[in-house]
């Protein structure tokens, strides 16, 4: 934490300049790495430091509340060494031959055309929304095995980003510098031990979870899918309360020339934003808690950890929401960090993971004896 504040003067400066970009910029890219940031979740047996996901998401809220792409990207990249510890240990060792700082990026929905061969597959296709890939080493893609007589099997396969093409298109409202561009893969080769399938990862019962059972990497993954998308926007809302404030003491209304800080409403707005964005983080920490203890494993926490996750998102864009409307016509300007961190806040929370909506019906359908939703993807 203390590595992660001693960054926040390098971060807010770049946070303009990145947004304008479109990508993050090199010095920020290397100061995040140079930080060890990306050992947080790294198995200790990979030269990482083995914590949880508590930890991440506490650097993550820090690193946000300077520069909402930088904590996007970082949260993932963080968070993304998880997941490579469930691969079989061969796949591990080959991510982490050279030190456990290797970035590694995602684009999960399954759209890859896969090509069973010898030993692997042939993998084909184009993915959306790779988060820093342009910046990564690994690149873990989605794609559908079909295999005759069975059902299609979803599944992750890890590609060193040196065996795709990374293609420059992220224009987008928010984490505009995120550079969340396309990857292309052509027949590409991954081998069989580079692939995990989704449903071991839902139950908690992947190759990695037997080489380091540790409640981190043998959880369901729904008792802790989403913290690493809310818990950005938890810093970036953190960071836009910090401006708003900043903001308020020192303008005066255009007419009265009285400071806007005297006026009630603005005590109140702030008050309220601030607990809510509270709220939030203790509402997600309490899951990812129980799960770093070993006690959400039951379909019921499952359910209950998507609802409390995807409504803490919900909290966060509300408060953002509310002092984006009081901010004032000069918090529009593109050198406001109000309206970027409000940008970057509705951005996040359109992620199809959030969706509280999903999250609540199968919360409701369970409470009141029924069986979830079969459409559900997640389950």
């Amino acid at each position: 934490m203390a590595r992660a504040r001693e960054l926040f003067p390098l971060l807010r400066g770049r946070a303009k300049d990145i947004d304008d970009r479109r990508h993050l910029t090199e010095d920020v890219v290397a100061a995040f790495t140079g930080a060890g940031f990306i050992r947080t979740l790294v198995p200790r047996r990979w030269g990482g430091l083995d914590l949880g996901f508590t930890e991440a998401m506490a650097v993550t809220i820090e690193v946000a509340r300077a520069c909402g792409s930088m904590g996007w990207v970082g949260s993932f990249w963080m968070d993304h060494p998880q997941w490579v510890a469930l691969y079989p240990e061969r796949a591990q060792q080959e991510v982490w031959a050279d030190g456990p700082d290797a970035r590694i990026a995602t684009s999960f929905a399954p759209v890859g055309q896969v090509t069973r061969v010898a030993d692997g597959f042939l993998l084909s296709g184009d993915w959306a929304w790779a988060s820093g890939v342009g910046y990564s080493d690994w690149v873990m893609l989605g794609g559908l095995v079909r295999d005759p007589d069975t059902a299609a099997d979803s599944r992750l396969f890890l590609v060193p980003t040196a065996d795709v093409a990374v293609v420059d298109t992220w224009f987008s409202a928010g984490l505009r510098g995120s550079g969340s561009d396309n990857v292309v893969a052509t027949g590409v080769f991954v081998p069989e031990y580079r692939t995990l399938a989704m449903r071991a990862v839902r139950e908690g019962q992947t190759p990695g979870a037997s080489a380091h059972p540790t409640p981190v990497l043998t959880a369901p993954l729904m008792t802790h899918a989403g913290y690493a998308m809310v818990a950005p926007a938890i810093g970036i809302a953190r960071g836009v309360i910090d401006a708003w404030r900043d903001n308020a003491r020192t303008k005066a209304h255009t007419y009265t020339r009285e400071q806007v800080s005297a006026a009630l409403p603005m005590q109140l707005k702030l008050a309220e934003a601030t607990v809510l964005v509270d709220a939030a983080e203790m509402l997600v920490r309490q899951c990812l808690t129980a799960v770093e203890s070993g006690r959400a494993t039951l379909l019921e926490d499952r359910v209950r950890h998507r609802r409390d996750i995807s409504f803490a998102m919900r909290m966060v864009t509300r408060a953002v929401d509310d002092l984006m409307q009081l901010a004032g016509a000069s918090a529009l300007r593109d050198t406001s960090p109000i309206q970027r961190g409000w940008r970057d806040v509705r951005a996040v929370s359109s992620h199809v993971m959030l969706n509280f909506n999903a999250a609540a019906e199968n919360y409701g359908r369970l409470a009141l004896g029924l069986p979830l939703n079969p459409n559900d993807p997640f389950f």
